[in-house]
């Protein structure tokens, strides 16, 4: 009975140490499966987070690379609209090589409405580099500036006086659709026909450095534009001589005296365009008012006038609104 009773009891000592083995590793394990649960499931909500946060990231460096990028276009349009402001004008021709198309030449000048520096024939080519307004600057074949008026992207073609707004455009058209003229001809045996023939021939006859009788008083034709002009006009008999230089008669050596003459004949001051033949031409240049003088031509129907070169210090033709013009006298 008492084996029985150890042996029982035994059998109950045994059994309680299994369950606390099985409760122990039971409890062991449950833990380790929260942990690693637990673990597993905060490495997935941190990689969530990372991605959320990566997005996030990639969605505002886009919005700024687009928000750059609208700046950058937005100061490119600018910049382009700035640029066209600063040469709005005739000069509307790209870089590279161009064609003069003025059947007298064109000037090359230091800068625009600058000093002339020489003068190149007409189907001259010219190598534009740049724009200021109505000019091309130009590198060949002499640095410089061009009047855009004279200068075309082809051979051949030339500004005949049909279009003073853009040459190289469509032609300005009035009401009744036809190309309105710059010049008005005129017949030759008028009076303003015998001043064109007499600007003409004077022109013709007078070229070449200091070949035209200059009073001293222009110092050697720097100031000899009313003394060429008023030659024509006494030539013509539109005004009475009052001195003559190297046997060519003249009426002044003055422009404001050339206007009180030409007053005093019955010339009035005329509204242009358009143009015509024979007119009498006052510019504004280095002083205000009237300062410089020629007289309108029809030759090829462009826009041009007769006037003393300061520079080249001869008779010289030249684009009539290449010039602030004053002035147009008119005997009505």
């Amino acid at each position: 009975m008492r084996k029985t009773n150890l042996l029982l009891i035994a059998f109950l000592l045994c059994s309680l140490g299994t369950y606390s083995v099985f409760a122990g590793g039971d409890s062991d394990i449950d833990e380790g499966i929260d942990v690693e649960i637990t673990e597993s499931t905060q490495t997935g909500s941190d990689e969530d987070t990372a991605t959320v946060e990566a997005d996030e990231d990639a969605s505002k460096n886009s919005e700024s690379i687009t928000e750059k990028a609208k700046e950058e276009v937005k100061e490119k349009e600018e910049a382009e609209e700035e640029e066209e402001e600063e040469n709005d004008g005739l000069a509307t021709l790209p870089d590279g090589i161009a064609y003069v198309g003025a059947f007298i030449g064109l000037n090359i000048r230091d800068s625009a409405w600058g000093n002339i520096l020489t003068a190149i024939p007409n189907d001259s080519q010219v190598t534009i580099c740049g724009r200021e307004g109505d000019w091309y600057k130009i590198s060949s074949p002499t640095a410089g500036y061009v009047h855009a008026r004279y200068v075309f992207d082809s051979p051949g073609k030339a500004y005949y006086g049909n279009d003073p707004v853009n040459p190289n455009g469509s032609s300005s058209s009035s009401s009744s659709g036809s190309t309105p003229d710059v010049i008005i001809d005129v017949d030759g045996d008028s009076l303003q026909g015998k001043i064109v023939s007499a600007a003409k021939s004077i022109h013709d006859q007078y070229q070449g450095y200091q070949a035209y009788p200059y009073h001293a008083y222009t110092e050697g034709g720097n100031l000899g534009c009313a003394q060429v002009a008023t030659s024509v006009l006494c030539a013509a008999g539109a005004l009475d001589a009052t001195d003559s230089c190297g046997g060519l008669p003249y009426a002044t050596l003055g422009c404001e005296t050339a206007i009180n003459m030409l007053e005093a004949k019955g010339w009035q001051s005329v509204d242009y365009p358009p143009y015509q033949a024979g007119d009498v031409v006052f510019w504004t240049t280095y002083l205000p008012g009237a300062s410089h003088v020629g007289i309108v031509m029809n030759s090829g129907n462009s826009a041009q006038a007769m006037n003393n070169s300061s520079s080249m210090r001869q008779p010289n033709y030249s684009d009539i609104e290449a010039m602030t013009i004053y002035r147009i006298y008119r005997k009505c």
